[in-house]
Parts: C-alpha cells; structure tokens; sequence
C-alpha cells in the first residue's frame, strides 16, 4: 500500500531518503510532497535538481532526504507523492530508482525509498 495510517492521535517526524536517478542529457527536477487523508498538505513540497547523466546508461544519481511534522489524528493516513519534469516512454527521464545488490565488493541493494514515521508527542508546543 502506498499509504502510511497512524494508530495514535499526535504529532509524528516523518522522515524520507529517495535513491533519485536523471538519464536525460538535460538537468531535471523531481518534487516530492506529502498527502494527508487524499489531500496535499500545504508547503510540504519540496524539489531536488538532477544534473544531466554522466552517459548513456550511468545517470546521474543523489539522494534526496527530509524530515516534516504531521499531526494526525488515529485512523489518519500519509502518503509520500512525486512527479518529474521528465519521464519518457523510451527509459530518458529522471526516476526514483532501486539498484540491485552489487559484488567485488559484495555490497547490499539499495531500495527505491526509505520512509520513517516516528511518534514525537501527543501535544506539541
């Protein structure tokens, strides 16, 4: 499921780290925002600048990580949402991306997306 629903009424930091990858020959910009109950959450966006691929099949690659404070209320959901200035049918564009386990040196995979949500408090001042 792509949503996140709290148990507990309070404030949470939600914390995210994305594997970001632009296979474009041009700089591109990917946002990244969170929803609460289906509805965008003000000012949660944020956009990470990809320069251009170093060459065809090597993207350029970062990671892109923030924490935000939600307050939810028990039974509330989060979801973390994205678009791209560039995604084409033909694989150029700027995508979150996997990459698979690697050797020599054995090493292990790295995920798409890391997402955290910890309890802060129940009141915050």
């Amino acid at each position: 499921s792509s949503q996140i629903t709290f148990a507990v009424s309070g404030f949470y930091n939600i914390q995210f780290s994305l594997q970001l990858a632009n296979y474009d020959t041009a700089s591109q910009d990917i946002d990244v925002w969170f929803r609460k109950n289906g509805t965008d959450i003000a000012n949660s966006n944020s956009r990470f600048g990809l320069a251009p691929r170093k060459s065809a099949g090597n993207p350029f690659h970062i990671v892109g990580a923030l924490n935000f404070i939600v307050q939810a209320t028990a039974g509330d959901y989060i979801q973390l949402m994205w678009c791209s200035s560039a995604i084409g049918s033909s694989g150029v564009g700027a995508y979150i991306e996997a990459y698979s386990a690697g050797t020599t040196p054995t090493r292990p995979a790295v995920p798409s997306v890391i997402l955290t949500a910890q309890f802060v408090s129940a009141n915050f001042p």
